[in-house]
């Protein structure tokens, strides 16, 4: 597996180009914020096989269970 080249930026590299993208006005800055949680491992296992299935890191895949979750979840709340 190859690394990105993102693996080898410094904290640093990140204020720098995110200082210059936020002075332009065509690149959108997206912020985030980190969330830790652990999953037993047969959930786990199961989360790796269904991302692979789709072609997306298993990570990536667990982001977006949440967020169409919390996107279906809020639309039956706000009703």
């Amino acid at each position: 597996m190859r690394k990105s080249k993102l693996s080898s930026l410094t904290n640093k590299d990140i204020d720098a180009i995110t200082l210059k993208a936020s002075r332009r006005k065509d690149v959108p800055l997206v912020k985030s914020e980190q969330v830790n949680m652990r999953i037993d491992p047969v959930h786990l296992q199961r989360i790796k096989e269904l991302a692979s299935k789709c072609g997306e890191k298993y990570t990536t895949f667990i982001m977006n269970l949440i967020i169409d979750d919390i996107n279906r979840l809020w639309a039956v709340y706000k009703k």
